[in-house]
């Protein structure tokens, strides 16, 4: 079932391990885009966000974390590939 959307944002519920990874792959997003060109506002909205706990997020920061998962999972540590891979289904089902 697709999350609510409300005031223009929408709820992506992640579990702490689930946020650790997320954050991960935020991070990852970062260096690449700091290193190939300047990284978008919305990449570093929806890490302070992630980092401030909150779990409502625009359609565009959770769409800028679904595609931070699926490139930081091709190579994701191990410990990380379940908990990211159940933050990308919460993700794209925030987005359907």
């Amino acid at each position: 079932m697709p999350a609510p959307v409300r005031d223009g944002t929408t709820l992506l519920e992640v579990s702490r391990e689930e946020a650790w990874v997320v954050h991960a792959a935020l991070m990852e997003q970062l260096r690449t885009a700091a290193a190939d060109r300047d990284p978008d506002a919305v990449e570093v909205d929806a890490l302070d966000r992630l980092d401030d706990a909150r779990d409502r997020f625009t359609l565009e920061q959770v769409r800028a974390i679904r595609d931070a998962l699926v490139e930081y999972l091709v190579d994701a540590p191990l410990r990380d590939r379940q908990p990211g891979r159940r933050a990308l289904r919460t993700a794209d089902s925030a987005l359907n």
